[in-house]
């Protein structure tokens, strides 16, 4: 029987903590041999980071709200592919 991983997102506000939290859990999962997978979003992979790039980059601030949407749709869709 194929073993089912588990999903845990951390979500915040810049400078929240996150990123701390984070890397604590994954030391202490690994420090007890549980394989951990971390990845972000958008990002995770070569396409998803440099849509994240686009994303977060302040010359794009004139983009409409539904290119945001897809961007961020992209991303998730390249990440789960890969």
């Amino acid at each position: 029987m194929k073993r089912v991983g588990k999903f845990i997102s951390f979500e915040g506000i810049d400078g929240s903590g996150k990123t701390t939290q984070i890397r604590l859990l994954e030391k202490s999962l690994k420090d007890l041999q549980i394989p951990v997978l971390m990845i972000r979003e958008p990002g995770g992979t070569a396409v998803s980071e440099k849509i994240r790039d686009i994303l977060l980059n302040a010359d794009h601030n004139e983009m409409c709200s539904e290119t945001e949407l897809l961007l961020f749709a992209a991303a998730r869709a390249q990440l789960t592919r890969e």
